[in-house]
């Protein structure tokens, strides 16, 4: 198995080979962030193929500073970030991205259910905070980043990173607290003949 160090060194000295398995190793990863951040399969797809192609253009400039898939992930985001200004109109990024698997034989299915239904609304309410609060929870809860990997992603200070995080939970709590509190809709009257 070749390690980080030797793969990156392979892919600077042009190693197209070296660069299939870089590809290979991290293609899914940045295609399930790019869904999360695009809310677009097709979309995501192309981000995935421009980070890679920047990536090719770019390994040279590699100097080690960060890990290679915190490096990744960085060139990811940013492409993201350049499709989403271009687009400027969100769309919801697919419910089965958010789920994972579907049920187990563990629990009855009613709890599967409702468990998943609270996971789809935390995410949608996830979706709809500002890009500011919604990519480091993204990073962080979805992506497992650490908030060191994720200030290196976004390029903001960690402190910053923990204030959003904690401002974004925070966020979460009041819109979690507004939609329990919210009256259920009343059925129009329907009048008879």
């Amino acid at each position: 198995m070749i390690d980080q160090q030797q793969l990156v060194q392979r892919c600077q000295n042009g190693d197209l080979e070296a660069f299939s398995l870089l590809f290979r190793k991290y293609r899914q990863r940045l295609y399930s962030l790019a869904c999360t951040i695009v809310r677009d399969e097709e979309t995501a797809a192309d981000v995935v193929q421009d980070t890679f192609l920047a990536t090719f253009q770019k390994i040279a400039t590699f100097q080690g500073d960060a890990a290679l898939e915190t490096w990744l992930i960085a060139i990811a985001v940013n492409k993201c970030r350049s499709r989403l200004r271009r687009r400027k109109v969100r769309q919801f990024i697919s419910l089965e991205a958010l789920r994972g698997s579907l049920f187990s034989r563990d629990e009855p299915v009613e709890a599967q259910i409702a468990q998943q239904q609270q996971k789809t609304d935390l995410w949608d309410l996830v979706d709809a905070l500002d890009d500011r609060l919604r990519l480091p929870l993204v990073l962080r809860y979805q992506h497992d980043l650490p908030a060191g990997e994720v200030a290196q992603v976004l390029n903001r200070p960690v402190n910053r990173v923990y204030q959003q995080l904690h401002e974004g939970r925070q966020q979460l709590r009041r819109l979690l607290s507004l939609k329990e509190q919210a009256p259920l809709p009343v059925p129009p009257k329907v009048e008879s003949c």
